[in-house]
C-alpha cells in the first residue's frame, strides 16, 4: 500500500489529501498537513472521497442509442456514429451546436474541449454548468481591477481585521474556509454574517445581520451611503485614485436610509455601527458564493463598490472573494470554457489575441462570442456535447430531449446518460494526470494514482480522438504538453508547468509570470497597471415584498447533507446514511418556519402544510426552526420530486440564486 498526494474534488476549496492505494483500489484518505489552505484538515465529504472513487457505478463501455436502446461499441465506432449524424444534419455552428463543460474536468481537458468547440466544430456556444454567477462575479472584478479572480488570499483570513460573509452558509458549503473564518473570530477578529437565514456561520459570528430575503444589495448600498455621507474615509483620496466615484456617489444619494432599514429589517443604528467598523478596520475581507447558488450581479457590484470605497481592495490581508462551489469552476473559466473569453480571461474578439491563437493552433477558429448552453437550449440546437455532469441539468430534461444528438463524456453513471445518444466513458481524475485551479486562483496538479477500468480512455485522449476523426490532428502526447501550450497562450499562466506544480504541495497562485515568478498571493493595486474603478449599479436597490394573498417570502437552498443534487454524495456511505436519515423524517422535503408562525397556523413540528404560490403548490412537513424570521420560510431542494413538483415552476425566481425569494402562503393540512 502507498499514500499518493492529490486534491479533493468535492468543493472549490481544493484541499490537499493523500489517497491510500492498493494496486488500482483506493483504500482510504488522509489530509495533507503541509497544504497551505486545508492545513491537515478535511470536511465530512473529503474524508469519504475514497468511497466515491471506488464506486461500481462507472461508465466502462462506449454506447450508442439505436432504436431507443443503447448498444455497446468502440470509441471509434461511437465517433463514426457521431460523424454520420453530423454529416446528415447540415449544422449551423452558430445556432445548432452547444458544448457544456464540467467544472470537475481538469484544466487541460477544459482547454481541449474549448479548442474542440471553437476550432473543430466552429462554435462559440460553450459554457460551464453552474458558471453563471462565477463568471459574472469575475467580470465585475475584472472591470473594477483588471484581476479576474479572488483578490484576497485564503491564507490571510486570520490576519484580516474585518471579515464579512454574505448570503453564504460557508461552514457547510466550503467547510475548511468556514473553519478559518471561525478561528479568526475566536482570535478576536470582527466577523459579520449577512444572510436571510441563521446559518452555522451566523451563529459563530460577532454580528449577524438577518436581512429580509432579497434585500442584501440594499443593505450593502446603505453601508456605502453611510461611509460617504459621514465621510468615514478620505473621500478626496478616493476620488483622486479611483475612477467613477462621482457617479457612484450620485447613485447612493437616491437611497433613503430609513427606507433601507425598513426594507432590510436591520435597524439604522446597526447599519451605521457596521459601516463605522468596516471603514475603520486596517484590513477587510468579504466572502460570497458563486456557482449554482450564487448572488446576483447587482449585489456583487455593490459588495465590490463597498469594499473598494472602504479601502479593502488591493491592500494586504484584504479582498473581495467569490467562492465557487465546485473544484475547477475558476479553472474552467480560466481555460476559456465560456462564450466570450479565451484562456486567462482574454477577449475572444481581440484581433491580437485571435492571431496568437490562430498561429498556435495552425488555422482558423470561431472567434465570435457564443451563447451559454442554457440560453441556447430554448432555440432547439441539434447537437449537444456534455461532460461529466450531476443531475442538476435534469431541470432542462425536456429541452434536451428535443436535441437530435446528445454526446455525453463522463466517468460515472448518472441520470443524465438516459438523455444521451452517445456515451463516451472517460477516466476519473485519479486515473489520469491534470491540474485544477481552485478557490484563490490556486493551480494544483493531481498525478495519476490508479489505472482506469480496462479499455477506458482519459478525457483528453477522447477529445483528441474526436478532433482527429473530424480532420484536426493534435500532437499532444500527455497533459503536461497541453499545459505547456496553455502557458504559451495565457499571460497569467505563463510560468506554470507540471514540473513546477509537482514540486509544490498546494500548487501556485496565478498570475505566475515574469512579474510574479513565484505566483501572486493577493491582488496588489500598487503593482497593477489598471486604475481601480467603481462599477455602475444604476441606483436601483429594490427589495421584494410579500403579497397580501401570499404573506411569506420563501427562500430556497441547500440542506446540510445535500451536495450538487447528490449524484456524488449518494456514492459515499456516511454522508449518504445521514442524507437517508433526513429522508426518513422528511421523505417529501420540508419547509422551515419559525415558532411564531407555527403558532399562528396552529401546527407542530412535523405536521403537514400546503405551500402555495401564484404558480404552484406542494405539500410537505413543517420544520419549526429558530433560523428563519417571522414572515419568511426556507425550503431545501434536496428531494428530486420537490424539484419537479414545485420548484421548476419558479425557475425565473430561482435564477436569482441566494437572493431568490418566492411569495407564498402556508396553510395547515387538517
Amino acid at each position: 500500500m502507498s499514500y499518493q498526494y492529490g486534491v479533493c474534488t468535492f468543493c472549490g476549496t481544493g484541499c490537499g489529501h493523500f489517497l491510500k492505494t492498493a494496486g488500482d483500489v483506493i483504500e482510504g484518505v488522509y489530509p495533507a498537513e503541509r497544504h497551505p489552505v486545508s492545513k491537515g484538515r478535511l470536511c465530512v465529504r473529503g474524508w469519504h472521497i475514497h468511497e466515491l472513487l471506488r464506486t461500481s457505478e462507472r461508465q466502462t463501455r462506449p454506447l450508442v442509442r439505436i432504436n431507443q436502446k443503447f448498444e455497446e461499441t468502440t470509441y471509434q465506432g461511437a465517433i463514426d456514429f457521431l460523424r454520420k449524424r453530423v454529416a446528415e444534419a447540415k449544422l449551423n455552428p452558430a445556432t445548432d451546436i452547444g458544448f457544456l463543460a464540467s467544472p470537475r474536468s481538469s484544466n487541460e481537458e477544459q482547454y481541449l474541449l474549448m479548442r474542440l468547440a471553437r476550432q473543430v466544430f466552429g462554435t462559440g456556444n460553450i459554457s460551464l454548468d453552474s458558471e453563471g454567477w462565477q463568471q459574472s462575479s469575475l467580470e465585475i472584478l475584472f472591470e473594477g481591477t483588471g484581476f479576474p479572480g479572488m483578490t484576497g488570499a485564503l491564507e490571510d483570513i486570520g490576519k484580516s481585521a474585518f471579515i464579512m460573509v454574505v448570503d453564504f452558509d460557508i461552514t457547510r458549503q466550503n467547510p475548511i474556509i468556514g473553519s478559518e473564518i471561525h478561528k479568526a473570530a475566536m482570535d478576536g477578529r470582527k466577523v459579520v454574517t449577512v444572510d436571510s437565514r441563521r446559518t452555522q456561520m451566523a451563529k459563530l459570528s460577532s454580528d449577524f445581520l438577518q436581512v429580509r430575503p432579497g434585500s442584501t444589495e440594499m443593505l450593502m448600498a446603505a453601508l456605502a451611503r453611510i461611509i460617504v455621507s459621514e465621510e468615514l474615509v478620505d473621500l478626496s483620496a478616493v476620488k483622486a485614485h479611483i475612477s467613477d466615484f462621482s457617479q457612484f456617489r450620485k447613485e447612493l444619494e437616491t437611497l433613503d436610509l430609513d427606507f433601507a432599514a425598513a426594507k432590510t429589517g436591520i435597524a439604522r443604528e446597526k447599519i451605521q455601527a457596521i459601516a463605522h467598523e468596516l471603514a475603520a478596520a486596517e484590513s477587510g475581507m468579504v466572502f460570497f458564493p458563486t456557482g449554482i447558488s450564487g448572488i446576483t450581479p447587482g449585489t456583487v457590484k455593490m459588495i465590490f463598490n463597498l469594499f473598494l470605497l472602504a479601502g479593502k481592495v488591493g491592500t494586504p490581508f484584504s479582498g473581495v472573494n467569490p467562492v465557487p462551489g465546485i473544484t475547477n469552476l475558476q479553472g474552467g473559466i480560466d481555460m476559456g470554457a465560456v462564450p466570450n473569453r479565451l484562456t486567462g480571461f482574454q477577449d475572444v474578439r481581440s484581433v491580437e489575441i485571435i492571431e496568437k491563437f490562430r498561429n498556435a493552433w495552425g488555422g482558423e477558429f470561431c472567434s465570435d462570442p457564443g451563447k451559454p448552453v442554457y440560453e441556447l437550449l430554448p432555440e432547439k440546437p441539434k447537437l449537444l456535447f456534455v461532460v461529466d455532469h450531476d443531475e442538476g441539468i435534469i431541470k432542462n430534461a425536456e429541452e434536451i430531449r428535443e436535441v437530435d444528438t446528445v454526446v455525453y463524456l463522463g466517468a460515472f453513471r448518472n441520470p443524465f446518460t438516459e438523455l444521451a445518444d452517445i456515451v463516451l466513458p472517460i477516466a476519473s481524475y485519479i486515473e489520469t494526470e491534470g491540474s485544477c485551479t481552485t478557490t484563490g486562483r490556486r493551480v494544483q496538479l493531481s498525478r495519476k494514482k490508479t489505472n482506469p477500468p480496462e479499455g477506458v480512455m482519459a478525457g483528453w485522449e477522447v477529445l483528441k480522438l474526436i478532433a482527429s476523426s473530424f480532420g484536426q490532428e493534435w500532437a499532444y502526447r500527455d497533459p503536461a504538453e497541453i499545459m505547456a501550450e496553455i502557458a504559451d497562450l495565457t499571460p497569467s499562466y505563463q510560468g506554470i508547468s507540471h514540473r513546477l506544480l509537482d514540486a509544490v504541495i498546494g500548487g501556485i497562485q496565478w498570475p505566475c509570470n515574469q512579474d510574479y515568478p513565484e505566483g501572486c498571493r493577493y491582488f496588489d493595486a500598487g503593482k497593477s497597471s489598471q486604475e481601480l474603478k467603481f462599477i455602475p449599479t444604476g441606483g436601483d436597490y429594490a427589495a421584494p415584498d410579500a403579497q397580501d394573498d401570499y404573506p411569506w417570502l420563501l427562500m430556497v437552498g441547500k440542506a446540510m447533507h445535500f451536495w450538487h443534487l447528490n449524484n456524488l454524495m449518494k456514492k459515499t456511505y456516511i454522508p449518504k446514511r445521514e442524507f437517508n436519515a433526513e429522508l426518513l423524517l422528511y421523505p417529501n422535503g420540508y419547509v422551515e418556519i419559525c415558532m411564531e408562525d407555527a403558532e399562528k397556523l396552529g401546527i407542530r413540528n412535523g405536521w403537514k402544510v400546503n405551500v402555495i404560490s401564484p404558480s404552484g403548490s406542494i405539500q410537505v412537513k413543517a420544520k419549526i426552526s429558530k433560523d428563519v424570521k417571522a414572515g419568511t420560510a426556507y425550503m431545501p431542494y434536496f428531494v428530486k420530486d420537490m424539484i419537479s413538483q414545485f420548484l421548476l415552476q419558479h425557475l425565473k425566481s430561482l435564477e436569482l440564486g441566494e437572493n431568490a425569494s418566492i411569495p407564498v402562503r402556508i396553510e395547515a393540512v387538517r
